[in-house]
């Protein structure tokens, strides 16, 4: 069996299942891996997160199972990202689910992940929705180191209105507490946001 280790999109199960079929999702911590807002999506004008290997850093994300066709199916998912294998020992859980003894973890790394969010490449809120929406499927706090533990947070624009993420949040129902977040854990961006015109 194979693992993935999701620390954006990947986070939130309807976002999931839009692409495969996997196992239950659990949240972890991974040492030596660093997300940032850093790569400039191919098939949209925006930025998504992507990790790099730093020694220092943590990264919070969760880890699912999929067999061989499903992982093929999240490989063509994520275009521009490389697919590497992390070691087991680098990761611990965050609850008290005991990590898988077999199997690969890969995590999806992007091929060019120098750059920063710019107000014609910004960081769309319904892309943002997704993953803290993740995030708050497993608790606040959780969705709170998601927005500690990320770099390059600037430009966000706020498209809910016409989504440009091409997998948007189905339901409103946690927009406040995600609007609520991100004006406590990130208030210079939250000031900053702008509307899609």
């Amino acid at each position: 069996m194979d693992y993935i280790f999701g620390y954006g999109s990947l986070i939130c199960e309807d976002s999931r299942n839009r692409t495969g079929t996997s196992g239950a999702a659990y949240a972890i911590e991974v040492d030596g891996i660093s997300r940032n807002w850093s790569v400039h999506t191919p098939d949209w004008p925006a930025t998504a997160v992507s990790v790099q290997q730093v020694d220092t850093a943590r990264c919070t994300g969760v880890y699912f199972a999929v067999d061989k066709d499903n992982l093929a199916q999240f490989d063509k998912r994520e275009q521009g990202y490389d697919r590497i294998e992390i070691p087991w020992h680098k990761a611990a859980p965050v609850c008290d689910q005991a990590l898988p003894c077999q199997g690969k973890l890969w995590v999806y790394v992007g091929t060019q992940n120098d750059v920063t969010p710019l107000p014609e490449r910004p960081i769309m809120q319904s892309y943002l929705d997704v993953i803290l929406n993740g995030c708050l499927d497993f608790n606040e706090h959780f969705a709170v180191r998601f927005l500690q533990l990320t770099g390059h947070w600037q430009h966000l624009i706020d498209d809910r209105q016409s989504p440009k993420y091409l997998r948007p949040l189905s339901s409103t129902e946690r927009l406040a507490d995600i609007d609520q977040l991100i004006k406590q854990h990130q208030p210079e961006l939250w000031a900053d946001r702008k509307t899609l015109e």
